[in-house]
């Protein structure tokens, strides 16, 4: 019992999750896709990652993100760019699935306040206006213990 409230207490509580559809077509390099995340809860440090889900149509080996973050009330601003590496040299697809395949990348630590509430916009940076292939993007902010 004692190592489950252990195990339980390391792990990183989810404080928002939530992914954007994309297009059947793909996703357009125009397409810019807003997040917003309501008023924290706790002060803390939290964890964000990127979420991705992709069919066997999406033709390349990575996909380059670009991560716009703004906190509010304090208006700071970040900017983040993540290269996504979905299959690796071999040809092995690195994300969970069969048909369809989802992966989590990292993409920074920071300090909020209780009452934080951040704005991210987040947009492909491939040099292909469409990307097809790309089901679904998400963002996942979680509080560590």
């Amino acid at each position: 019992m004692l190592a489950l409230l252990i195990l339980y207490g390391c792990q990183q509580q989810v404080a928002y999750h939530q992914f954007a559809h994309i297009p059947s077509a793909g996703w357009d390099k125009t397409d810019t896709l807003h997040f917003d995340i309501s008023p924290v809860a706790t002060d803390g440090d939290y964890s964000l990652d990127a979420q991705l889900r992709t069919n066997k149509a999406y033709p390349f080996l990575q996909l380059t993100m670009e991560v716009n973050e703004t906190v509010y009330p304090s208006q700071e601003h970040h900017h983040d760019v993540i290269v996504c590496q979905l299959i690796d040299k071999e040809g092995a697809i690195e994300g969970d699935g069969i048909s369809y395949f989802q992966y989590q990348f990292h993409v920074r630590d920071f300090t909020l306040r209780q009452g934080d509430s951040i704005h991210i916009s987040l947009t492909h940076n491939m040099k292909r206006e469409l990307m097809p292939g790309v089901t679904d993007v998400g963002l996942r902010l979680s509080l560590a213990h």
